[in-house]
């Protein structure tokens, strides 16, 4: 039986499950407001959820964590805190703003108490690791298993990117009582979240950033292995330069993930040719887009890209992933089950993950790339031409057809592999 709040009604797939989580009843550590607004949001069930897991989750942080141990039960009212804003950024994304307030107060009394910033920040990513297993282990025995992967994925993805815009918000306050001259980044950092979120207004952030929004935008998500946000910043701010991008807008979501967006007045000023490749981090650069609608759309297809690349670890640093060119790969990536199918019927033998398959792979997508001259293939693949040429009748053999027909699909096919590897069934790993 579904719950009787008003909520239900409004809540889409893929997390209206959230709903039906429940919990024996305890004592909540909420500040009234937030509380009553998560009961009238989500229901009775999932906040005493909320609470019995965070305490859980509380306990173990300190019991893990040394530097912890001083705040104790103190831990748990901002614990709690975060499975609620968790959840309401689940079920609605306007929602969260209701229980941030209260996190990012909770987050200012523990640094006025003596916390440091990276311990404030350390126990906010152990939360959030101990939130999405909470969540994927809730998502399994409520999901039938033929859904669950899509819906997982999606899942992490939502948490994970709550989570940093959290982390960012809590950096900004501090540094913000640090140096007052660093409490404009922090509003900017408002200003952004709300815009994507769909609430905020173009000219409420045109005026705090500077940035336009009335151009041709082209968004970048770039992320690397070492955290080096100086390095990544200049590396990402030179990329977007060098495709004719005049005006740049940048966030640091984390010490080695930034968003970026580049801008120009019209699309005969952009190169859409980024540089080829990049040392130790990785950019995914989302399709162009005019005004604030193209704005949001570009930055999700990079979201869209970052997810797919990091499928597979850290196997894609030091590439350049423009959606263009991957694109139809994120939106395969977005239902596991339905890719490898598709991958399965499109390379059949040439799946394996030994270096023969490898190598015919690399070579029909190098081919495919430069508009089937085996020359050019050669050239960029540091082999002769003949071994182009065997390569590619292996590959025909194997296919059990020749490479003259319609090539889209199996073009899409190689470039996921490219991306992913052999295997497919890689887990998520976002940096």
């Amino acid at each position: 039986m579904k719950p009787s709040h008003t909520v239900v009604s409004e809540v889409s797939q893929p997390f209206a499950w959230v709903l039906e989580l429940s919990g024996v009843p305890s004592p909540s550590e909420l500040p009234d407001n937030t509380y009553r607004v998560a009961r009238e949001h989500l229901g009775p069930g999932p906040v005493q959820w909320a609470t019995r897991k965070a305490a859980s989750v509380a306990d173990l942080m300190v019991s893990s964590d040394p530097s912890l141990a001083p705040f104790g039960k103190a831990l748990r009212s901002p614990t709690e805190a975060l499975f609620v804003n968790t959840l309401l950024q689940l079920v609605d994304p306007g929602l969260s703003r209701a229980a941030q307030p209260a996190l990012l107060q909770l987050a200012q009394d523990a640094l006025n108490d003596g916390a440091t910033l990276a311990a404030v920040l350390r126990a906010l990513n152990q939360a959030q690791a101990s939130i999405t297993d909470a969540l994927l282990h809730e998502c399994g025995r409520l999901i039938p298993s033929g859904d669950q992967g899509t819906i997982m994925r999606s899942l992490v993805g939502e948490v994970v990117g709550t989570h940093n815009r959290l982390a960012v918000a809590i950096a900004d306050m501090q540094a913000a009582a640090d140096d007052t001259g660093r409490f404009v980044h922090g509003t900017e950092s408002a200003v952004l979240t709300a815009l994507l979120s769909g609430h905020g207004r173009p000219e409420r952030f045109e005026q705090v950033t500077r940035y336009p929004l009335d151009r041709i935008h082209v968004a970048a998500v770039a992320f690397s292995k070492v955290r080096e946000p100086g390095k990544l910043t200049t590396t990402t701010v030179r990329a977007l330069e060098s495709m004719g991008c005049g005006q740049i807008f940048k966030v640091m979501i984390a010490p080695n993930v930034l968003w970026a967006w580049g801008s120009v007045r019209t699309a005969d000023e952009l190169d859409l040719e980024p540089p080829t490749q990049c040392n130790g981090w990785t950019l995914a650069v989302g399709l162009p887009g005019k005004g604030t609608a193209g704005f949001i759309a570009s930055h999700e297809e990079a979201l869209a890209l970052q997810r797919v690349a990091t499928m597979a670890g850290w196997r894609n640093l030091g590439r350049i992933l423009p959606y263009e060119r991957y694109g139809a790969v994120a939106e395969l990536a977005a239902r596991p089950e339905r890719l490898q199918r598709f991958l399965e019927v499109q390379l059949g033998g040439l799946l394996g993950a030994g270096g023969r398959e490898t190598d015919l792979r690399s070579t029909m997508l190098e081919y495919l790339n430069v508009n089937r001259s085996q020359y050019e293939a050669a050239r960029r693949l540091h082999v002769s031409k003949n071994t182009v040429s065997y390569r590619l009748r292996r590959a025909e053999e194997m296919l059990g057809r020749d490479l003259g027909t319609d090539l889209s699909p199996l073009h899409t096919a190689l470039l996921a592999t490219d991306l992913l590897g052999a295997g497919t069934s890689a887990r998520a790993t976002v940096p």
